[in-house]
């Protein structure tokens, strides 16, 4: 079975140590893709019924696509840290605040100052609300007590991910063994999430599984566990990760979600989507014989853009519904649930698109600056000045891309 090289060995082989060493990951876009267009599925079919249909269709896709996402984020985290420390001796908390600033802050800010002129313009009442908890990126918190404003329900998640952001850097930094701490911090809090489980069901208090589950650091930390593996090219991991059952049962449950079939034990559904995640990742990323082949210029594309994806689609939908929800609900149910499904992620993308080009891409070029280990669409590569013209390649099977969005 073809394995990709160790990096950590590549790093620290002295001929390498001033060199640019190139290191990139394909595919990965395409698993964004996957994530992202679950969710902006998931809010349509909420929305179903003010397009003139009987009922609402609700699935889990909202939720899965989110673990995907923040199993894709631990993972991308943590691999890029790991090769940070071990190149550098250490991890840089203010650069990586500042690339953290840069990717999520313009694009987060920016739709929420078009939501809330929305909301003034034609949701006065739902104002001021729960706002500051939006200013301060803890969009979590009114999801888990039902205060959320409109427009602003798929916000939880990404205060979910600044907070993670918050401690994990000195995570990375500062622990002497950092596997076992993340093998502690995952077993322990899916224990209190079971314990919390049990109180739900069983005693009026509801809110603590309820902020318990929507926070999934959990989920976050299965992803960097994968990562921690990967980058220390465990034998077994690999073994188990690229074997043929090990990919069927990923991709499987990928078709499963698409039906809503998916479900394990739904208490965990989401950690086990996680840990299948970073199936996806390894695989469609090195190995050679993968059974999904992801690196397609339609899912890079899409991939690119799905931070835009994910703000955008809610504000569209509403404004699909306010402007045309009238003349869709006189469509025969075959064509309107064609339009639905199709016009609205089009005009998701095209903005989506328009958002990335003209206003985040400014902000990236600054991020890029305080980058040591460089992310762009194709490539990433720790930042050193090369003794010689030509950058150390890792071979094909190593490639690793990592979006903007990490």
């Amino acid at each position: 079975m073809s394995q990709p090289a160790p990096i950590n060995s590549i790093i620290k082989d002295n001929t390498v140590q001033n060199s640019m060493v190139k290191v990139q990951l394909k595919g990965l876009n395409g698993i964004r893709t996957i994530a992202a267009m679950a969710v902006v599925i998931f809010h349509i079919g909420v929305e179903l019924k003010a397009f003139g249909f009987e009922s609402t269709t609700r699935t889990d896709l909202g939720g899965f696509g989110v673990s995907m996402f923040f199993s894709l984020s631990g993972f991308l985290i943590t691999y890029l840290l790991l090769i940070e420390k071990a190149r550098f001796g250490n991890v840089s908390i203010k650069d990586f605040y500042i690339r953290r600033v840069l990717r999520i802050w313009p694009l987060y800010f920016l739709y929420l100052t078009l939501a809330l002129i929305t909301m003034y313009v034609y949701l006065p009442e739902s104002l001021p609300g729960s706002l500051a908890y939006y200013l301060f990126l803890g969009a979590n918190i009114p999801y888990i007590f039902g205060t959320t404003l409109p427009l602003l329900i798929h916000y939880w998640s990404l205060g979910v991910e600044e907070q993670f952001y918050l401690f994990w850097p000195w995570v990375i930094r500062k622990s002497k063994n950092i596997l076992r701490f993340l093998i502690i911090f995952t077993v322990v809090f899916i224990v209190i999430k079971l314990g919390l489980r049990y109180i739900n069901a069983t005693t009026e208090y509801k809110w603590p599984y309820q902020a318990w589950h929507v926070t999934r650091f959990d989920c976050m930390t299965i992803g960097a566990i994968g990562a921690f593996f990967f980058y220390h090219k465990n034998p077994l991991f690999l073994k188990v990760v690229y074997s043929v059952p090990a990919q069927i049962l990923a991709w499987s449950v990928v078709v499963l979600m698409l039906f809503n079939k998916f479900h394990i034990a739904s208490v965990l559904d989401s950690e086990f989507l996680a840990a299948l995640t970073v199936v996806m990742i390894v695989n469609v990323s090195t190995n050679p014989k993968t059974l999904v082949n992801l690196d397609k210029p339609v899912f890079d594309f899409l991939g690119k853009i799905s931070y835009g994806i994910y703000v955008y689609h809610a504000i569209i939908i509403f404004f699909t519904i306010e402007w045309l929800g009238f003349f869709i609900q006189r469509l025969p149910i075959v064509p309107r649930y064609m339009f639905v499904f199709t016009f609205i992620p089009l005009v998701t993308f095209l903005v989506s698109y328009l958002s990335y080009e003209y206003f985040e891409k400014r902000f990236l070029r600054i991020k890029s600056q305080h980058a040591r280990v460089k992310s762009s669409d194709t490539k990433t590569w720790i930042e050193t000045q090369p003794l010689n013209p030509d950058p150390v390649v890792l071979p094909d099977t190593a490639k690793v891309r990592a979006s903007q969005v990490d």
